[in-house]
């Protein structure tokens, strides 16, 4: 099995590689959020069944399914360096019976420029 990864001009990862195991298999672990938690090493989102409120973990939440075939996920890193969220889209397809191919693409968040006037109220002067 070989991984091949590329990095786009907007900043996204992409990674392909071939799984051995049935795309159904694949879909379950990607699909069923605490099987999704355990592949990712990340909790899922609050609503998704993710406990406490714990800011320092990776949190992800399912923002779109194609069954058996592509599926997105919000990612928040929970590093207080991080920029904001993200999205990962993960798409399959069987290759044999036994055999699934696999790409993963990481979109960074998009970066909004700041204010020129800062957009804050301005302060009083004493």
């Amino acid at each position: 099995m070989s991984i091949e990864t590329s990095v786009g001009g907007g900043g996204e990862v992409v990674v392909e590689c071939g799984l051995e195991a049935p795309a159904e298999r694949v879909w379950r672990a990607l699909s069923v959020p605490e099987l999704a938690a355990d592949w990712l090493g990340a909790k899922p989102a609050l609503g998704e069944g993710g406990g406490s409120d714990d800011t320092a973990a990776n949190r992800f939440e399912i923002v779109e399914a194609q069954p058996f075939s592509r599926l997105t996920y919000r990612w928040r890193d929970g590093s207080p360096e991080a920029p904001g969220e993200s999205f990962v889209t993960v798409e399959i397809a069987p290759r044999g019976p036994q055999n699934t191919w696999f790409r993963l693409t990481h979109r960074p968040p998009a970066v909004r420029p700041a204010a020129a006037n800062g957009n804050t109220p301005m302060a009083l002067a004493a």
